[in-house]
Formats: structure tokens, sequence, C-alpha cells
């Protein structure tokens, strides 16, 4: 888990990291009838950059992403308070235990498998200088250097669903090194839908979803 936020710009629209992750979990207890818990890892600086100096200048505080709002919308109530975002949310039947903590973002049971990922936000339009490819292999490389993952695992990464990220899901699939991860990659979209390969290209077929038209 980074410690940078990514903040939205008039001109730029992104999905900050916290809402991947967030959008992601949703979209895996969603997929199963289990009653289960998933554990959540998400940054204060993914919610809140707060107000700091940075050389000369004076960095004012900036709302990354509006968590609680987001929490509410999707149907989470609150379980146990904290600190600020921090606590237990119950949805539907399921638990979320949301944290600040190093280690993988999301991390769940679905119908008997571990599931592990690493989320990453970014913009959802090409931007110079802001690589898909690179913001993707960042978190694989997470993966890959982690103590806390096993060959047992399911193992993901988790990117917002824009041409630019597709690509570069489609680039790391078509290496041979990638497929020998066995990690598989989630395009997820604002609206909750998303799109997810496996190590080998194809699309899952353990997860219901809803591809384009």
């Amino acid at each position: 888990m980074a410690n940078e936020g990514v903040v939205a710009t008039k001109a730029v629209p992104i999905m900050p990291e916290a809402e991947v992750t967030l959008r992601f979990c949703f979209w895996l207890l969603d997929h199963t009838n289990e009653v289960t818990q998933a554990d959540v890892a998400i940054d204060g600086a993914h919610v809140r950059i707060k107000p700091h100096k940075q050389g000369n200048q004076v960095v004012e505080e900036r709302i990354v992403f509006d968590i609680g709002r987001f929490l509410i919308e999707n149907g989470c109530t609150r379980q146990s308070h904290e600190h600020v975002f921090r606590g237990d949310y119950r949805r539907r039947n399921q638990l979320l235990k949301i944290r600040s903590r190093v280690g993988f973002d999301v991390q769940v049971k679905v119908d008997g498998r571990k599931i592990r990922a690493e989320c990453k936000g970014g913009p959802l339009q090409k931007v110079k200088g802001k690589s898909a490819l690179v913001t993707l292999a960042k978190a694989v490389g997470q993966i890959v250097v982690s103590e806390r993952s096993s060959l047992d695992d399911d193992l993901w990464v988790a990117v917002p669903r824009s041409p630019e990220f597709e690509a570069a899901a489609k680039k790391a699939v078509s290496s041979e090194l990638f497929v020998k991860t066995g990690i598989r990659i989630a395009l997820v979209a604002k609206t909750g839908e998303g799109l997810s390969f496996d190590a080998n290209g194809r699309l899952s077929p353990w997860l219901n979803i809803n591809t384009p038209s």
C-alpha cells in the first residue's frame, strides 16, 4: 500500500486508490453467498492530504476521496469507530474491517479461496507522464516481494478500468514471466462493473463480470 494520494483535477477524471480498493472488494463480495469478512487496508493519505510544507511552499488540505459518503451510498453501516474512517462496517450479511496497515489492500475468502489483492488508482484518461503500465508493474512488484502471500492464494492486482489500463493489462498477460506469477488483473469501473484477466489473458471464469458491449 503506497503512501501517495491521487487528486482529481477538472481536466482529467481519476479513480483514487481507496475507491478502487473498495469497489474491487464489493465486486468480490457480490459474487459469493457466503457470510464473509473482508479485511481492507486504506492509507489515510488516500483519503485526505493533510496540510504540510513542501520545500518553501505550503500545501493546503485536500480531500482525495469522500470515503464516508461512498460507504453509505454502497450500503455500509458502521459497527465500530476507531479513528476517522477506520473501523468495522456491515454490508448486507458481510463484515468489512477497514484499517490503515502495511500489506495487501484487500484480503477476503470467496467460495473457499483466499484472495489477496494490491490496488492502485490512476487517471481514467491518458495523461503525459502517468504510465498505466508503470502503475500496474508497481502493484505486481509489491505482490511478488510480499512475505504475506503463498502459492495457495489467489493473487490479484486491481486498477481503474480505462483504455490505457486495459492495454497495459493485455500487455502484461502476454508476458511469459507474468503468466508464471499466476496473478490476475481486475479493471474496475466507477459503475462497479469490471473486466478481469487471468494470468493467461482470459476472462476469469469464476466471476460473473459484466463485459463491455
